[in-house]
Formats: structure tokens, sequence, C-alpha cells
């Protein structure tokens, strides 16, 4: 055996232990051609359908899958000015640029009108267009397959309900949106939880837009957001993630600005993508590649638990452009709780990783939580939640309690971010691989660096100390 043998088994070992069996994938799923109302520089972009479109966005920066949801009906010429037989062959010309494991073509619709109390509904994973117009534009016949009324959302909700591959996301929501009586006490964010519609919608966006950009530099973010709106809904009981729209009505998809829906899936598929969202796996991010770990006692965000162990919340935010974040903030909240939708419980600042042990539960009733990051460009990411029941007679994991630290990135290269439980001292050891004791360091705050520059490349394990409890994880130098 050559002398490095040893040494690279233990590394092959590390990397193996260490990988994450969820990948993060950056793309879109609200976006229209001139099957509808967009592509509306078709005449200088030359790009007019679903397939030119596609091809388009396979060359955007952090891209990887594109949703087209063209608005479902008619109206009238261009506004939106969809038309039935489209809708088949909008779903074979995503099925001709669909790349499973490179980039994903999707192809849905965007349901509804935005007057009164209607509202947009993203859809996905029906192969027939719904709908409730009539004779339009010179078509003889229905403009739809599956007749549902403009706006009956109780049965446009059911009917999701009912495809096991469906998801339903809320497009822009308004407040007064979703109205199951036609007035604004009837819409969804202010009435009473609806178990059928919990099981249909899957999220909201962050932000959506600018709808009419033309840019093409990454740069055009909409300045609004639907972050109130979220916890609202969060709050009534909804089991809902957040995600993150373009609704490009031009030819610059993945391009008008950096912000993604991000999912996290085992692997780029249209099977996995749809399993993410229906199972929450996914956040928005106004940075084109940032990549979120929110856990809750080991399970990831979109998790509904039922656990007699107090929670383990930890975070870590790692941006690819060796951006820091600048807070990181914990929010709670519990079904019609009666105070505030939602609060932060914690907040850590100039990090890249924070954990937090809550014990402020009672037993019975379900918690979410959910983790809001802002970069020093002042970019937010936010992600979808864990929901969390205590059972009990609840106690502390000793596992998760000897898990006192977090740290941030790994591999490292000169620095290395660490997070603690609580404010507490703490004693920092890098040992090599033969056990020799190489660094050490004195904390008594939650955040703290370390200087990693003076050590070579290789393995080397970080033991934490704080009062009686030891954790001891493995840190590799690039």
């Amino acid at each position: 055996m050559r002398p490095n043998a040893c040494i690279i088994a233990l590394l092959l070992t590390f990397n193996l232990s260490r990988a994450q069996p969820l990948n993060y994938y950056f793309g879109n799923l609200h976006a229209h051609t001139a099957f509808s109302d967009g592509n509306k520089d078709s005449v200088s972009s030359g790009v007019g359908r679903p397939d030119g479109s596609y091809a388009y966005a396979k060359l955007s920066n952090d891209f990887d899958f594109l949703g087209i949801s063209e608005h479902n009906h008619y109206s009238a010429a261009h506004s939106p000015g969809f038309k039935l037989p489209r809708y088949q062959v909008g779903l074979q010309m995503a099925d001709a640029a669909n790349q499973e494991g490179s980039f994903l073509a999707m192809y849905g619709m965007e349901y509804g009108i935005s007057s009164g109390n209607n509202g947009h509904v993203i859809i996905y994973g029906f192969n027939q267009l719904i709908g409730w117009e009539s004779n339009v534009g010179g078509q003889i016949g229905n403009n739809y397959d599956i007749y549902n009324p403009k706006s009956d959302y109780d049965a446009l909700f059911r009917k999701i309900k009912n495809n096991p591959a469906a998801f339903a996301y809320l497009a822009h929501p308004y407040w007064t949106d979703f109205s199951s009586n036609g007035k604004d006490s009837g819409a969804i964010a202010f009435s009473d939880y609806n178990a059928m519609y919990d099981s249909a919608i899957v999220g909201i966006p962050l932000r959506s837009g600018v709808a009419l950009s033309n840019a093409e530099d990454y740069k055009d973010y909409s300045t609004g957001d639907y972050f109130n709106y979220y916890k609202k809904m969060l709050w009534l009981g909804y089991h809902l993630g957040m995600g993150y729209d373009h609704d490009n009505h031009y030819t610059n998809f993945g391009r008008s600005n950096g912000g993604r829906l991000v999912i996290m899936a085992p692997s780029l598929t249209r099977a996995n993508l749809r399993q993410a969202m229906q199972q929450m796996h996914f956040y928005g991010s106004d940075d084109s590649n940032a990549k979120i770990d929110f856990s809750i006692n080991g399970k990831g965000m979109g998790s509904i638990i039922t656990d007699s162990f107090y929670p383990s919340i930890k975070v870590t935010h790692d941006d690819p452009d060796g951006e820091t974040a600048d807070s990181i903030k914990i929010w709670k909240g519990r079904k019609n709780s009666g105070g505030l939708w939602a609060e932060v419980i914690y907040v850590g600042l100039n990090t890249n990783t924070c954990i937090l042990n809550d014990t402020e539960l009672k037993t019975g009733l379900e918690y979410f939580y959910f983790a809001e990051i802002k970069q020093k460009d002042q970019q937010l990411i936010v992600t979808s939640p864990i929901w969390f029941t205590p059972a009990a007679p609840l106690s502390i994991d000793e596992n998760l309690n000897n898990d006192i630290f977090n740290f941030f990135p790994n591999p490292a290269t000169k620095k290395l971010s660490l997070s603690f439980a609580f404010n507490h001292a703490y004693a920092v050891y890098v040992y090599d691989v033969s056990g020799r004791l190489i660094k050490e360091l004195r904390a008594n705050e939650k955040q703290t660096e370390l200087d990693l520059s003076d050590l070579k490349r290789g393995l080397y394990s970080l033991k934490v100390i704080q009062d009686n409890k030891v954790s001891i994880k493995k840190l590799l130098i690039e």
C-alpha cells in the first residue's frame, strides 16, 4: 500500500459521509410566451413559441429549469389570447426540449383572472387545459378540456387535490384573492383553514416579476414581496412553502433578475421537481446560486415532524461567490396563536451558520419555523417552513444536545465560521489525522471565526467543549 493510501481512504470515507442526499437546482415556474401574452419582443428577438423560449433559457446563468405557465383563457387577442389547441402543442414542445439531468422544460397553466375577488393560480401536472370559455377568437366550441367555473376556486383546488401528479402555486397573491363567495371576507387569507385547499396549494412567491421587464442583465428586481401574506397563511394553518417568480412577458427567461426558485432533489428530473414542490423542499432567493441548508432534528425544510425531543434548529448559508450572510433570522409561529402571525426567536449577525435549541413549546400544538437570510448586498432568501409538534414527555436528545456547534464551509480554505447553541464559554480544538493538537481557540459568544490560513491541506478533527458537553466533527482543508 502506498504511504498516502490511508489518508486517501479516510478522505473518500469522509466525502461519502458528508455528501448531501439532495442537490440544489435553480429556476422559475412562472413565465409566458406568445402563445398567450408573452414574448412581447418577438419581432426583435425572433422568439415567440415555447420551443424557442426553452432554448433561450438553457443559456441563462444559474438556470436549471423553466416552467411556462400560459394563461388558460382567451378574453381577447393577446390579452391574454390563449386557445385550446396550443396547450397540447406546448406540452409537446416541452417534452422535446426537456433534458433530464441537465435542463427541465415544464409546461402548465396560469388559471384565473386578476379582477374582483379572483386571482391567478399556477398549475402543473395536468395534460388537459382547465377553463370556462366557449366560442372565442373564431374558435368553435369550448376553449377548455376540463370545465371549471371562472371564479369557483373551491372546485379548482378540489380538481388539483384529486390529481396526484398536480400542484398549485399562488401567483402574486393579493389579500382578497381566491374568494369562495365573491367577497373580501371569503378570500383564503380571511377565511378559516381549509384542509382540501391545503392539500392542493404548495407555495407562494417571495417576489414576483418584474412581469413586463425586458432586461437581460439579471438586475431588474421586483421591489415588492409577499412575506406578510406568507406569514398569515402559515398562521391560518396552511402547509406551504416560499418560492420565487419572474412572470416573464418578454424574452428574458432567467435573465430579468437573479432571483430563483430553488428546489432540492436527488437529481434533476421532472418527477423529482414535482415531488420537491409537493413536499415543499424549496425556497425563494434573490441570489442566483445561494444554497441554504435548514433542518430541525436532522430533517429538512418542508418536513412535518412530531417528536418527543425538543427541536434543534440548524441553518447554513453557502454562497459559491463567497458572500457572507449579513444576518440569519429564525422565525417561529403557531396556528391561530392569537398573537403575531410569526415572530423572530433568533438573530445571527455576520455569519453563515446558526444553531438553536428551542425549549419554549407546549405539547400537542403544531409550530412552524422558517429561516430568513439577508446577504451583505441586502438580497433576501426565505426558506419553506418546518412544522413541529412536540409530543409528551418532552426531553432533550442527548445526541442532538452534544451537537453544540455548527460550522461553514467544509471543505474550508482560510477561514471557518462557527456558531454555537448558547452564549457560554467554548473551547475549540483542531487535531490532525495523527491526533496531534494543531490549533485551539476560546470563544464566549454565539458566533466566531477560526483562522486556518497556516494549516496544510488535509483531513482534521474539530472538537468543541462546552461545560461537560463534547462535540467532534470532521473538517477538510483544501
